[in-house]
């Protein structure tokens, strides 16, 4: 296994994670590693996401969207001259 340093933590924040931890009865370490497990987790799916969706556009063509209003008036009122 690998092992991460991290330096110039605030203390606000190392003193939240500690509640955290202490909340969920793991040690400050632990509890980080779970953090760093869930937030890939939830990058990675967004990632899918993302890809899958950019592949579905890919497939369909652009719909043409409503015509502007002005276009219809332009319409009614017939070829100018």
């Amino acid at each position: 296994m690998a092992t991460l340093y991290v330096r110039n933590i605030p203390a606000e924040l190392y003193a939240e994670l500690q509640r955290w931890a202490g909340d969920s009865g793991r040690s400050v370490n632990a509890e980080v590693i779970d953090l760093l497990g869930r937030e890939t987790a939830r990058r990675r799916q967004r990632s899918d996401w993302w890809s899958k969706f950019e592949e579905m556009r890919a497939r369909f063509e652009p719909v043409e969207g409503p015509p502007w209003p002005e276009d219809i008036i332009r319409g009614f009122r017939g070829p100018i001259g």
